[in-house]
């Protein structure tokens, strides 16, 4: 009976059952697109007359576009300024929310509100806090008599101004998912630290943070991955790009190609370089680990 139920189990009939419909799905939505891209790149169409094979030539004109580099520019910008504080703060507040202290309950309902907001709702409420004029920041800086610039509307703030958007809507994740790391630590390893006479800093710098490094990397990839990709709506909405394409990066950019100007080829091939880009760093933050091998350390 044993041996019967390890070769029906065992069976490659019963992988494809369950694995199948995820690994169709993949292949129909994410795939055969991407795929489809890559030829689209290779052709020039505006989706009026009929597509023309120029090769290459989508990417060459690529290195020549002013707008295009200036994209990778603001993406690579925002990238730095989203990224790194995100990881840092998600950190630091989930060991915050970890622990007890007064109040805690309410904040730990609280870090979950950017999540139940959508991307473009979350962009009208910053648009509106940004406001010059009737903002809760000009108001707050007002009543310390200091005039703050027009965030959105200046081509040194308007970035950075993003960024802190960016980052309040990535927090939840990357808190909800170092809780559940900091959940795994053993306790008597804190015990132990504790009796040895090591501080709250010790801890972090020596049991905590080692412990949490592989969800690091996870929440990088993950932030990585979304600034780039997710980051359309909140600078359609508040900035739509400007002012003077400081804040026009490379998603809305091949956005603006693709629908705005009607060059499908020259916007796959745009596509085809930023999922290259991703690919590449995610390589970069996440490299695939060695299988041990027999006598190697585990």
């Amino acid at each position: 009976m044993r041996r019967k139920s390890n070769a029906r189990t065992d069976s490659p009939f019963w992988a494809f059952l369950f694995v199948g419909p995820n690994l169709i799905l993949f292949t129909v939505f994410i795939v055969l697109p991407i795929i489809a891209a890559f030829a689209l790149s290779l052709y020039d169409w505006n989706l009026i007359s009929e597509p023309r094979f120029v090769g290459i030539r989508n990417y060459t004109d690529i290195l020549n576009d002013a707008r295009a580099l200036n994209s990778v520019v603001k993406t690579v910008y925002l990238v730095v300024l989203g990224v790194v504080p995100t990881v840092v703060l998600s950190f630091f507040l989930a060991v915050l929310i970890n622990t007890t202290f007064p109040g805690y309950s309410v904040f730990r309902t609280m870090y979950l509100l950017p999540i139940v907001i959508s991307f473009v709702a979350s962009a009208v409420l910053w648009r509106f806090i940004y406001d010059p004029r009737v903002g809760p920041i000009a108001e707050l800086l007002s009543a310390f008599g200091v005039t703050g610039p027009n965030w959105l509307k200046d081509t040194t703030w308007a970035l950075p101004a993003l960024s802190v958007v960016i980052v309040w809507l990535r927090l939840p994740l990357g808190i909800i998912l170092y809780l559940a790391a900091l959940q795994q630590i053993n306790p008597q390893l804190m015990e132990a630290a504790e009796i040895d006479g090591a501080g709250p800093w010790a801890k972090l710098r020596h049991i905590i943070w080692p412990n949490v490094m592989p969800v690091t990397l996870l929440i990088l990839v993950i932030n990585l991955r979304g600034i780039i990709f997710d980051s359309f709506d909140v600078v359609q909405v508040m900035t739509g790009g400007g002012p003077l394409n400081s804040t026009d990066i490379l998603i809305r950019y091949i956005y603006d190609m693709a629908f705005a100007q009607l060059r499908l080829g020259y916007a796959s091939a745009l596509s085809t370089v930023l999922f290259v880009i991703v690919a590449i760093l995610a390589l970069i933050f996440n490299p695939p680990r060695r299988k041990p091998i027999n006598g190697d350390p585990v």
